[in-house]
Formats: C-alpha cells, sequence, structure tokens
C-alpha cells in the first residue's frame, strides 16, 4: 500500500505567488474534523428526533429506521468521510478511494472468515441465550427476511466508508494498529448511545454495557482484517452487514462477549502487524 503524502505544494511563474495541489491523500489533521462532524450531523439529527417526535412524524412519518432523518444520522460516518476525501482529492482522489471496495486479491482464508465468523458467533450465542437448533436461522417470514437483509445492506455498511475508510488509517499513523481499532471501535460504539432511547429502533432491546463492549471488540476485528488485507474497504462492508442480516438470531448479549474473545485471539494470532505501528496499513486514497 502507498503511506500517505501532504499537499503538493508548486511554484508559477511568479515566486511569490504559492499554489496548493490537490492532495493524494488525507493528512493526519484531518481525524478531529471527522469526529466532531460526524458526531454533529448524526447526533443533532437524533436529538431532533428525541425532542421533537411529532414535528419529525408530521413531517417524514413515523420513527423507525426506514425514517429519512435516521437514515442519514446512520449515514453520517461515510458520509462526512467521502466529504472529505473529495474536498482534500478531488474527484479523482474519491473515484480511488472507491476504488478500495474492489480489490479482491486476498487470501480465501479472509474470504471465509468474514462471510462465516460473526454468523457463526451469533449462532452460538444465541445456542447460549436458550435458542433451540432449529431457529439458528430465520426464515419467517421468508420475504421479509429478505427484504430487511437487503435494506441493511445499504443502511449500516454505509458507515464504513467514515470509520475504518477514513478514521481507522488516519489513527493507525500515530498509534499500533491494536490501539487504533480500539478507540475507533469505542467512538464507533458510543456513537450509538442516542439509538437507545430513540422508539422505533432496535436497541432499545439491548442493554447497553454488553453492547459497548461488543461492537468495540468487532472494532478491533475489523481493524486485524484491515491491516492483513491490504485496507480492503469491502471486507469492512461485510463485517458490518453481518452484524445486522435479518437472517441470523437474536443473541445478545453474549455475541458481545463472544466478539470480545474473538478480537483478543485474533490480535494474539496477529501480533506482529497489531501491536506494531510501523507495519499498519495508513492510506485511505490509494496512489492508483
Amino acid at each position: 500500500m502507498f503511506r500517505s503524502s501532504e499537499e503538493r505544494v508548486f511554484q508559477v511563474s511568479d515566486p511569490s505567488t504559492v499554489h496548493t495541489a490537490p492532495s493524494r491523500d488525507l493528512s493526519v489533521r484531518y481525524i478531529l474534523p471527522f469526529f466532531v462532524a460526524t458526531f454533529a450531523l448524526s447526533w443533532g439529527l437524533l436529538f431532533a428526533m428525541l425532542q421533537y417526535p411529532e414535528a419529525m412524524t408530521r413531517f417524514f412519518g413515523e420513527l423507525s429506521v426506514t425514517h429519512p432523518a435516521y437514515m442519514i444520522a446512520t449515514w453520517s460516518p461515510g458520509l462526512v468521510g467521502i466529504g472529505l476525501v473529495w474536498a482534500a482529492t478531488g474527484f479523482s482522489g474519491l473515484r480511488r478511494f472507491f476504488g478500495r471496495l474492489f480489490d479482491v486479491r486476498v487470501p480465501l482464508v479472509w474470504w471465509a472468515f468474514v462471510l462465516l465468523a460473526l454468523p457463526l458467533l451469533k449462532m452460538l450465542g444465541a445456542l447460549l441465550n436458550g435458542t433451540p437448533v432449529s431457529e439458528l436461522i430465520v426464515l419467517d417470514p421468508l420475504g421479509q427476511v429478505v427484504m430487511i437483509t437487503g435494506f441493511m445492506l445499504f443502511l449500516g455498511p454505509a458507515e464504513e466508508f467514515g470509520w475504518r475508510g477514513v478514521a481507522l488509517p488516519l489513527m493507525q499513523r500515530t498509534m499500533a494498529p491494536v490501539w487504533a481499532g480500539v478507540i475507533v471501535g469505542f467512538v464507533w460504539a458510543f456513537w450509538h448511545i442516542p439509538a437507545f432511547y430513540l422508539d422505533g429502533a432496535p436497541h432499545t432491546a439491548w442493554s447497553l454495557t454488553p453492547f459497548l463492549i461488543g461492537v468495540t471488540s468487532v472494532g478491533v476485528v475489523m481493524a486485524v482484517v484491515f491491516n492483513k488485507t491490504r485496507g480492503n474497504l469491502l471486507f469492512a462492508v461485510l463485517i458490518h452487514w453481518q452484524l445486522n442480516i435479518a437472517f441470523w438470531p437474536e443473541a445478545q448479549p453474549w455475541e458481545n462477549y463472544l466478539n470480545l474473545a474473538l478480537a483478543v485471539m485474533l490480535v494474539w494470532i496477529h501480533r506482529d502487524v497489531m501491536l506494531h505501528r510501523d507495519k499498519a496499513e495508513t492510506t485511505v486514497v490509494p496512489a492508483f
């Protein structure tokens, strides 16, 4: 992967005039604006939904995960991340940034892990909750399950253009991947808190502390996959989608503790990368 570069400066015929060309990649100074803008946009919308539910319902319909304000709030990390990439690198950089979705040149073992690990943990968590084996895959009503699963591909995973697309590689320029994964994972988990008080959101049925543990742990798992697959953004999208697929059974709170165990195991196995800053993937926008 190509390492980041600061903005390129060149002189024109008048030596006293200096022009700044679009940067090839985002600089580390974009970390704070990303977090501030993400929270301002999403929490601002969710605050309006909490404080003015009647007005929001009158203009946009009943509060639910399909409510326009809720969807924009959910997409805010991705929208902010994409906006920063465009502002810093232009349309050319934005094209290269999205190109990270199509890098499939990774070992098959990572494809298997991304597609199978979290579903299996959800099933194990459901078993620990007492769910019968016959109900480990949700198929009824099939049409609704398929529709929700398809919708979830476009809801939560869009966040990854920000969390893992921008925040994680920038954080890894300043610290080892394990700590960057923990911090970004915790911020990602903490960012969900308003949804626990919002009628119509699934979070209202869950306990907050196990959720924070579980989502932070998934953030570390994503950091391992990100660094072992050359900054593959498609895998971050797929892992996020696996958290919300309607075919998998309800596994709260056990899935959170299983995710923690998985994160610790992966960090130990890949400690050669996760504990050393010099081996981190730090590119937001590839050079080519």
